[in-house]
């Protein structure tokens, strides 16, 4: 069983607002999927290496990450692939709202 590790303030906001995203590959309500690199099964996985993903495409349907991870590769991309993409997308929306924030607070 993987060890249990408590999340910082800046991973609980990371992992709040990946769930609040959409799932990568369809849109539908997301859970934070954990990459595991290197990690095995016994050791918890970085939260920042984080991606959202519904029920689906995370652990139940055919071409999900758990149950058919090749199927899942060969459709959407490597996880990494799919990690820089999602790490992108979330500096835009930072980048969003402090342009917004400091607008409205200039104005």
């Amino acid at each position: 069983m993987a060890k249990k590790k408590v999340a910082t303030k800046e991973e609980k906001e990371r992992m709040n607002k990946i769930s609040q995203m959409g799932c990568f590959c369809c849109g539908h309500q997301a859970e934070v999927h954990h990459i595991r690199k290197h990690t095995g099964m016994g050791l918890r996985p970085p939260h920042s290496d984080t991606i959202p993903l519904c029920s689906h495409h995370h652990r139940t349907g055919k071409d999900s990450i758990h149950l058919g991870k090749n199927l899942f590769i060969e459709k959407y991309g490597t996880e990494e692939l799919i990690l820089q993409q999602v790490n992108k997308q979330l500096e835009q929306m930072e980048d969003a709202y402090n342009l917004f924030n400091n607008g409205e607070n200039n104005g």
